[in-house]
């Protein structure tokens, strides 16, 4: 995944992406950012399409420059590469994630990181279930200027669980996700990848093709990934897998 620095200011912004106004705040869309200052890292985004006031950042962080990243790979880059992440802004559909993965495997490995997950999808479920796989706060796409401050803001401050504006009543996480999510969280970042590619349908050798690896590594890897889900095959692994998708497969949430 490409770098590029950007300093963290409207005109920098406007140089280097497509702006465009959501309601009353001035929003930039791009895949993915990590935010830093020249003391270390700050703030991490990585996102993929996300609408999150330029503003905002702009405002609570004057001196951030910002890192760009496309996907779970790019991710994965960036904290290896940057420790000393102090707030992770991740967007619920990116590449390379399968609904609450990406969220699961961040969580478990950077346990003291806050997660703030972004999403157009706001239903009740949807912002009960992030909470319960370890999201910090949940923010919606469409959240003004200064609910996003205030979530970011409180949420560097040590508080968990924000949903500005709203409802998380909703049903949470089952206590399969909850198995899988620990067991995602234990994976290595290679391991997180080789996941991801079979929940996508990959076969072995497309795999190995993917990650530029000898079919045998992704064998092994495979047999790592079955013991810790606790399965004997790749249809129950995605099955397991699935659990952690927006939308469940019917036959894993409601009861026989």
């Amino acid at each position: 995944v490409g770098m590029v620095q950007h300093n963290l200011d409207l005109d920098t912004a406007a140089r280097n992406y497509t702006l465009l106004t959501i309601g009353d705040g001035l929003v930039a869309q791009i895949p993915a950012l990590v935010i830093s200052t020249a003391a270390g890292l700050v703030v991490s985004r990585v996102t993929t399409e996300e609408d999150l006031g330029e503003q905002v950042l702009g405002q609570l962080y004057p001196d951030a420059v910002l890192y760009e990243a496309a996907d779970v790979a790019g991710l994965q880059q960036q904290v290896e590469a940057r420790r000393g992440i102090r707030l992770l802004l991740l967007d619920l559909h990116m590449p390379g994630a399968l609904g609450y993965s990406a969220l699961s495997w961040f969580t478990g490995q950077y346990p003291d990181t806050p997660v703030i997950m972004i999403s157009a999808n706001s239903h009740p479920d949807t912002v009960r279930r992030a909470i319960d796989h370890g999201a910090a706060g949940f923010l919606s796409k469409s959240a003004d200027i200064e609910a996003m401050a205030s979530c970011i803001e409180r949420v560097m401050a040590g508080e968990r669980g924000l949903h500005p504006g709203l409802d998380a009543m909703g049903h949470g996480a089952s206590l399969q996700s909850l198995d899988v999510a620990e067991a995602l969280a234990s994976l290595t970042p290679q391991q997180f990848r080789v996941v991801s590619m079979l929940s996508d349908g990959l076969l072995n050798k497309q795999i190995a093709y993917e990650l530029a690896v000898k079919e045998a590594t992704v064998k092994a890897h495979m047999t790592e990934i079955f013991r810790k889900l606790g399965v004997h095959s790749r249809t129950q692994a995605v099955l397991a897998l699935g659990s952690l998708a927006v939308d469940p497969p019917t036959e894993l949430t409601t009861p026989p």
